[in-house]
């Protein structure tokens, strides 16, 4: 079990923008797809800390960690009256590596800061329009290090210094129309761009280990789109529809210095790329009162469309790899997804609510699982010579969700929610391995340098179960004397097992499903709202990780008879989904 205590001393106002966290698939309204649910990141505003009461607002708070010794500060600061109003936030962390509380297994050391930074503004202009625009930046710095090992994994031969610099900016413009027509009653359209850059610099010996060498590592992305959501009211139907697109350009700068031989030399990882995305939704929310108590059906529906495509690819190639052998080998990709959901749910008391669910989810494979790349453009080995590739003919994951849940108030002063779910999804990607002696038709397309592949394929399916339940007690409730002393306690499961499509595979547990987790914690708000403190305490239950080899599948590759160029066959045999 690990133990995690985080106590702010002060509750009143942080720089961190409020995180929105949906468990599984993720709904029709939202333009990201997901099938393992979705963080969202809502930018403050100043209508979250003024009324028509109160035109001012300050607060402070600092937070400590105990899982990585992480200490923030954070202000926020609003002011405005019913036209015009504003908001700056500033945020600060430090913190060290993350302990994994294991005897075995010790976590890299690191030592690292962040910084943020968030000005929102908005403009009543008349009855029908608010304007509000958000700017935010992020910044972090981590340094740490690690061993280094040679091409074989059987030996230490140093240890490697890496920097990584992790930077975001934000900016948005929202609208929020209460246009004057009988068929709609509010268009919320916002546009958006976000740059985003991730710098690695490692110094470290060679993969020979025979000298030094810096590798700078970048992965950087520019995002912009528009989003348009809409909603009607009438009877006993509220019905939300939207449209949103967005499109992504990917960079991926690698160099070393000094060069490398063909030996120690490191290509560029993943191919740059473009990708678009469109969608549409649709929902209808129907409630009718059934024997006193509300009743209503939710179904919804969602097409997402994704097109996919590699640039640059000069910047991959060199003596022994030609641009147009890997225009053949990356090709473009597309594909549309109807993502239908549906949604009972019945208000036991006014306060409480039953509901059952069904959503299918669909993820499409992102830029590195269509565009990676290791030791693609190496010779080195001769007729041993492997690479690890991407697929840009793979499928989009897909899944079919099935959730029960009741929330809401039990009694007075008592709020919680319990839920039941089961997951199952197909179309998992991992890497297979392939010989050009046994598997030519999956060379077609590959270099002609390269004679054993470890590629990403669409290879197995799975299943996920559990549940979970939460609960929030209010003492004042009771208790007057103790207004603002709130408690809470949650606890959550679940089990998850995938299996391949290999002959005589069977199911192996998801290593990346947590199996248990409790978290309790303890608050005060001041009723008066100028001050609080909070202890919260989290529980894993720790889980390890077990080689299967995939249930002893048919290899058709021939037997390892040298590590140092076949060492990675084991690492793609143990990968459980």
């Amino acid at each position: 079990m690990a133990a995690t205590i985080s106590t702010p001393i002060c509750t009143a106002g942080s720089a961190s923008i409020p995180v929105g966290i949906d468990s599984g698939v993720t709904d029709v309204t939202r333009a990201n797809q997901a099938i393992g649910g979705a963080v969202s990141f809502r930018p403050k505003s100043a209508d979250d800390y003024l009324s028509l009461t109160k035109s001012s607002y300050f607060g402070y708070q600092s937070d400590y960690d105990s899982a990585n010794r992480g200490w923030h500060n954070g202000i926020t600061a609003a002011g405005g009256d019913e036209y015009l109003r504003g908001l700056i936030a500033i945020s600060r962390r430090d913190g060290q590596e993350t302990r994994n509380n294991s005897d075995s297994v010790k976590v890299a050391p690191a030592n690292w800061h962040s910084n943020a930074f968030l000005a929102s503004g908005s403009w009543q202009m008349n009855d029908n329009h608010l304007l509000t625009g958000t700017v935010d930046y992020y910044h972090k710095t981590n340094h740490t290090h690690y061993s280094a090992w040679n091409s074989a994994g059987s030996a230490v031969i140093g240890t490697n210094q890496q920097t990584s610099q992790t930077r975001r900016w934000t900016a948005t413009l929202d609208d929020l129309w209460h246009p004057d027509v009988a068929w709609i009653d509010t268009i919320d359209t916002k546009v958006f761009y976000q740059n985003t850059e991730a710098h690695d610099w490692t110094y470290g010996p060679s993969t020979t280990g025979t000298s030094l060498v810096t590798t700078y590592s970048n992965y950087d992305s520019k995002s912009f789109g528009i989003t348009s959501n809409m909603e009607k009211e009438w009877g006993i139907h509220d019905v939300r529809w939207g449209i949103d697109a967005r499109r992504s350009d990917t960079e991926r700068p690698f160099n070393q210095s000094p060069n490398q031989s063909s030996f120690n030399y490191i290509m560029q990882p993943e191919a740059n790329s473009t990708s678009e995305n469109l969608g549409a939704f649709l929902q209808d929310t129907m409630t009718w009162d059934l024997a006193g108590h509300d009743f209503s059906v939710v179904p919804g529906v969602r097409v997402a469309y994704q097109r996919t495509k590699p640039k640059d690819l000069s910047n991959l190639a060199n003596s022994t790899l030609t641009v147009d052998e890997l225009d053949t080998l990356y090709g473009s990709f597309s594909d549309t997804q109807v993502l239908p959901s549906l949604s009972f749910l019945y208000d036991i008391t006014p306060r409480l609510t039953t509901y059952v669910q069904y959503k299918r989810g669909a993820q499409f494979p992102n830029a590195s699982q269509m565009y990676g790349s290791w030791n693609l453009s190496s010779s080195y080995a001769g007729s041993s010579q492997y690479a690890l590739l991407g697929n840009s003919s793979l499928d989009t994951e897909t899944s079919n969700n099935f959730e029960w849940g009741l929330k809401g108030e039990a009694v007075e002063g008592i709020t919680f929610s319990t839920a039941a779910f089961y997951n199952t999804y197909k179309n998992f990607i991992d890497y297979t391995r392939y010989s050009r002696s046994a598997n030519p038709e999956k060379f077609t397309n590959i270099p002609s340098n390269i004679y054993i592949a470890y590629q990403a394929e669409n290879r197995d399916k799975a299943y996920i179960y559990g549940g979970e339940v939460s609960a929030r007690f209010n003492f004042g409730t009771w208790y007057p004397d103790v207004n603002g002393l709130r408690a809470r306690l949650a606890f959550g499961m679940a089990e998850g097992a995938a299996k391949s499509h290999y002959m005589g595979d069977k199911y192996v547990d998801l290593d990346s499903v947590a199996p248990m987790r409790l978290v309790a914690g303890v608050s005060y708000d001041d009723p008066g709202e100028l001050y609080g403190a909070a202890l919260t305490a989290t529980f894993n239950k720790g889980k390890r990780a077990s080689a299967t080899n995939r249930q002893s599948y048919n290899n058709s590759g021939s037997a390892i008879t040298d590590s140092t160029t076949e060492y990675m066959r084991s690492c793609i045999q143990y990968v459980d989904g």
